[in-house]
């Protein structure tokens, strides 16, 4: 095989059978790119190893490492560890990239020498029907300074990673890799410390990707298991997002801000389900942090979730204002 590759894509698979043929199909799709394909098959108990295995036989390109159940982060990183492309993509083995996604990600890259490059989505349901969320189909070129305030503003980045793909460079010279044992937010994890990294990203603004909407996904309602674990898991994020922004991004602070209020609004809604965790001292940080930005809250309300009347309420002590929370819930 060529030492020149363009494109590392890493899979991880657990168990999804009847969805990998079609994922790896839609990745070799992608013609008149060099690229391999890591296929990492995190312990699965179904017939996807031996799948793996004979993708791995019949192309040259394909390589399967069998790796003991340790989650997609550790099976992402251990594909990190092997990767041998000028650009590295990770997609989910039930989804599926459509046959130009690479190639005009590849070629975007390339054109512009970007250290990042998104896309659009959409997303199939088990039916069959499908839905897509707005695209302009332009091509747009960040900076530094914009690619940060894009993906904390939520202006057309997405949180996955499965949207982007990565100069390898990058990720190497930063030692930027999946944190190992979450099962929430490590795509916002990774995909921060990238962000404050990278001089130049591009954003091609249509979909070429197909996420899989499915009942049993791992990431379902993850929140409704083990509340804690995600409470935990969010803070975690907040504390990075803090750190990496302070680093390599302080003018970035305000959309940091933005994008805290955001996702705190959305942790609280789901602490908000859990009656016992309303007095929790994590819970009691969070609306800490709310009435601390309470005025610049107030000022972007629409944007992150509140009304006016909603971002008062925060002013209640904590156990009342999660009290108001869980009124407003649609049970």
């Amino acid at each position: 095989m060529n030492d020149n590759i363009q494109l590392s894509v890493i899979i991880p698979v657990y168990n999804t059978q009847e969805y990998l043929e079609r994922c790896i199909n839609g990745v070799l799709a992608n013609k008149g790119i060099n690229m391999e394909i890591i296929l990492v098959d995190d312990g699965s108990t179904d017939a996807s190893p031996s799948l793996c295995d004979n993708y791995s036989s019949t192309y040259p390109f394909v390589t399967t490492l069998h790796i003991p159940n340790s989650g997609p982060a550790s099976a992402k990183n251990r594909g990190l560890d092997i990767a041998k492309g000028e650009y590295v993509a990770m997609i989910d083995s039930d989804d599926e990239p459509k046959s130009d996604m690479f190639v005009r990600m590849i070629g975007e890259a390339l054109n512009n020498d970007a250290d990042i490059v998104c896309c659009n989505y959409l997303e199939r349901y088990e039916d069959g029907t499908t839905r897509t969320f707005d695209y302009t189909h332009n091509t747009t070129v960040l900076d530094h300074y914009h690619g940060v305030e894009s993906f904390l503003m939520k202006k057309k980045i997405y949180t996955q990673c499965w949207t982007k793909i990565y100069k390898r460079q990058m990720l190497e010279q930063f030692n930027i890799r999946n944190v190992e044992g979450l099962k929430t937010d490590e795509d916002f994890i990774f995909n921060i410390s990238c962000f404050v990294h990278a001089n130049k990203t591009s954003i091609i603004d249509e979909p070429l990707y197909i996420y899989s909407m499915r009942e049993t996904s791992l990431s379902k309602d993850y929140f409704n298991k083990d509340i804690d674990a995600y409470i935990d898991n969010r803070l975690l994020r907040f504390d990075i997002v803090d750190k990496e922004i302070r680093s390599f991004a302080h003018e970035n602070l305000k959309h940091a801000i933005f994008n805290k209020l955001f996702y705190s609004n959305e942790l609280l809604g789901r602490i908000a389900l859990f009656p016992s965790h309303y007095r929790d001292k994590r819970t009691k940080s969070v609306l800490r942090y709310m009435r601390r930005h309470l005025i610049y809250a107030m000022s972007v309300h629409r944007a992150i979730g509140f009304s006016i009347l909603g971002c008062l309420m925060l002013l209640l002590p904590s156990s009342l204002y999660m009290r108001y929370r869980h009124s407003k819930l649609n049970l």
